[in-house]
């Protein structure tokens, strides 16, 4: 084959997998927007147009074929995509959806796990902020486990770049301990100086 003939058939090649490429950067806009928007909902507890806004997200995910998973810009949407899917689940108390049973790679999806923790902070600082302490130590649970799971796995870079993230769910974890225990305490003074004034009366 001459020299011309293959430059050709790999410029063939190529110009097909940009194309390729294009399509996949326009799929992976949607799917960022419609997993910000879904978060934004869940947050609101307006559970049924996170689903909804899931379920369409999902839809562009299921178009996408294995080579498309090779393109590192997809990544970012994805790690969200899983981030409000497995928030959703969470704060419904349901069982979360597994990397296979949501068509992701496995890499991609402890990342946007990873971030969940972050996701039920803020969860619960709402729920410091509402006086809700009730219903804080079984966020605090999830956030625990996840954490734990997490720092379990020991890997380079090159199979998943995890170790930051690792971190930072350490730090949230225990920062988010450390004022949940200081809430709870104020929160019992004021019971007790309550109960003290009332029985001065």
């Amino acid at each position: 084959m001459e020299l011309k003939e293959i430059i050709a058939q790999i410029r063939r090649e190529l110009d097909a997998r940009d194309a390729r490429r294009e399509e996949v950067f326009a799929v992976a806009r949607e799917i960022r927007r419609l997993s910000t928007r879904a978060m934004r909902e869940i947050h609101q507890d307006n559970h049924s147009t996170a689903l909804a806004l899931i379920r369409e997200a999902a839809g562009f995910i299921s178009g996408l074929e294995e080579d498309d998973f090779r393109f590192s810009l997809l990544q970012e949407a994805v790690q969200e995509y899983v981030e409000a899917v497995l928030t959703f689940h969470l704060l419904r108390g349901e069982k979360i959806p597994s990397h296979r049973e949501l068509r992701v790679p496995p890499e991609w999806y402890l990342l946007g796990l990873a971030d969940v923790v972050g996701e039920l902070r803020r969860h619960v600082l709402e729920l410091l902020r509402r006086d809700e302490l009730e219903r804080i130590d079984h966020l605090l649970d999830l956030m625990d486990e996840i954490t734990n799971e997490l720092n379990s796995l020991v890997y380079p870079n090159a199979i998943v770049a995890i170790k930051r993230k690792q971190d930072v769910a350490r730090m949230i974890m225990e920062r988010t301990l450390g004022e949940v225990t200081l809430a709870k305490k104020e929160s019992e003074l004021r019971r007790v100086l309550e109960e003290l004034h009332s029985s001065l009366k």
